[in-house]
């Protein structure tokens, strides 16, 4: 008796469960960043990547998806470069935008970046 009445309260919170999260998609931002927010991206990458020589152009998100992530070359050996790209992808799951990493698992948040 009481299982018959637990099942479909059970079932229609799992279906609206399911309806709320909203699905990731590939974004672009909504305005050009200004200069704050191009360095607060720049941060969040050479940190989340542990690196400091790292060459990027935030500034192309606003017309794409794709940010790519070079490292510098060696000052004097400019055909000595320590690694290779790294492609990022702007996605966006609601308000929320974030940087997530071609063919691995790792994801940089961009907090108070304002995704299309």
């Amino acid at each position: 008796m009481i299982f018959s009445r637990v099942v479909p309260v059970v079932t229609a919170l799992a279906m609206a469960a399911c309806q709320t999260a909203p699905k990731a998609k590939a974004a672009k931002l909504a305005f050009e960043p200004d200069a704050s927010q191009s360095q607060a991206i720049k941060t969040a990458v050479t940190t989340a990547m542990g690196r400091s020589d790292l060459d990027m152009d935030p500034g192309r998100l606003s017309e794409n998806s794709i940010l790519i992530v070079r490292p510098v070359a060696v000052p004097g050996l400019a055909d000595r470069v320590p690694g290779t790209p790294t492609r990022f992808t702007l996605m966006s799951t609601g308000t929320s935008c974030y940087l997530l990493e071609a063919g691995g698992d790792m994801r940089i948040e961009l907090p108070n970046m304002s995704c299309a």
